[in-house]
């Protein structure tokens, strides 16, 4: 028998077993997957993260400095910082290195195997894959959004979520990230070109609705502009939960990362919090395990430690994503000429040291500001409200990294 059964390779995954290897707990991993860290993402992670988590410079693509937002009916709008506030990665490889060093630790990692059903005894619970069956005092669903197995354990599934679709593209040269508003490209939502590789970028967007076609259009739009050449690699599709999950823990087992809804809903981003909760995660599963207290009350500890970090993050950042969502064209492009006209994005760029990760500062600047603020507190009241909490990112994790190979 295992002391710990992970379900799932991915940042949150990895990241548990990393940590509870390390302690010397018997660990093995399942993933569907042949390749571990395969998934549809930007690749773009904070400074704060790559401190914290640290990756090998030969991973990282570029450094940005400078992006270009671009609204209807205004003006390129542009920001540039002093320093790189991001970095664009190899996501395949960053989050592989996690197992890597998990399997270094003692972890045993099982590929291509799905588990169809988790089975929870009074001593252990039981994990039945394709292949067979393993037995283990815990289990750890980092499955990803829309996880069946999340469902049948009886923790339901997360209440709002959009569509992420994403293809590589050839470019001229591209060097510079654009990200897209309107409602001829992403409704409420937007797209963006990310260039990684020379030559490369990515282009994707996130939407309610016709995700695919929304890209199709989109990249159109990019070629006639001169911005991109060819499709290199089809779209492909995913899920992107925009609300965590009520509860993430039961007798014996825990859910971490996108398959808890510990997603940024601003931008769907969800690397760094996925290793911040996997973090959480195995401390938490080290404490019980040595105790031999894997009840549901004890385990409730790893809900709190989680929620302490992100919860007030993710709160004010959704509330801000649905303000944002009832925003007209014209509104939206009225906004971003203001912005523009007295120079806040200036302001915002001199005061968004450290927020890459944590955008509940920078959203109560926005609604802070006397024009910005005050036109989004006329459209929706009550969201503006929500979203102007100028207390959020108190509880952000130390800087120091969490762990040195």
């Amino acid at each position: 028998m295992d002391d710990v059964i992970v379900v799932g390779a991915g940042p949150a995954g990895n990241n548990t077993a990393l940590g509870l290897a390390r302690e010397g707990y018997s660990v093995t991993v399942i993933d569907s997957r042949q390749e571990i860290g395969d998934k549809l993402c930007t690749g773009l992670i904070g400074r704060e993260c790559a401190s914290r988590f640290p990756i090998d410079p030969a991973l990282v693509y570029r450094e940005p400095q400078s992006a270009r937002l671009v609204a209807p009916g205004a003006g390129p709008l542009f920001f540039e910082t002093a320093r790189p506030q991001a970095c664009v990665v190899d996501r395949v490889a960053y989050v592989a290195s996690f197992a890597q060093r998990a399997r270094d630790a003692g972890a045993l990692y099982l590929l291509g195997e799905r588990v169809h059903r988790i089975v929870s005894q009074n001593q252990g619970v039981t994990v039945i894959t394709g292949q067979g069956s393993r037995q283990a005092r815990a289990v750890v669903l980092a499955t990803g959004f829309g996880s069946p197995l999340v469902r049948q354990a009886g923790l339901g599934s997360v209440s709002d979520y959009v569509t992420g679709v994403q293809a590589v593209v050839s470019t001229d040269g591209a060097d510079e990230v654009e990200v897209h508003l309107g409602s001829d490209v992403a409704p409420g939502f937007f797209s963006y070109l990310v260039p990684t590789l020379p030559g490369l970028a990515l282009v994707g967007l996130l939407s309610r609705k016709k995700a695919q076609t929304r890209l199709t259009n989109f990249i159109q739009k990019l070629r006639q502009a001169g911005k991109i050449k060819e499709v290199v690699n089809e779209a492909a599709t995913w899920g992107i939960p925009l609300r965590p999950l009520k509860r993430t823990y039961l007798d014996r087992m825990v859910v971490v990362g996108d398959a808890a809804g510990q997603v940024k809903p601003t931008t769907g981003g969800g690397i760094y919090y996925s290793l911040l909760a996997g973090e959480a995660a195995a401390q938490v599963l080290s404490e019980a395990l040595a105790d031999d207290d894997l009840s549901s009350g004890n385990l409730s500890r790893y809900q709190s430690r989680w929620r302490d970090l992100l919860a007030a993050e993710i709160e004010v950042g959704y509330s801000a994503r649905r303000l944002y969502e009832f925003l007209t064209d014209q509104q939206i492009g009225a906004l971003v000429k203001r912005a523009a006209a007295n120079g806040f994005n200036s302001e915002l760029v001199d005061a968004s040291e450290g927020t890459f990760d944590w955008h509940g500062k920078m959203i109560a600047q926005i609604m802070g500001n006397p024009g910005l603020g005050g036109a989004l507190r006329l459209i929706n009241p009550l969201l503006a409200r929500l979203a102007h909490r100028p207390d959020i990112g108190t509880a952000q994790p130390q800087t120091t990294p969490a762990y040195h190979d």
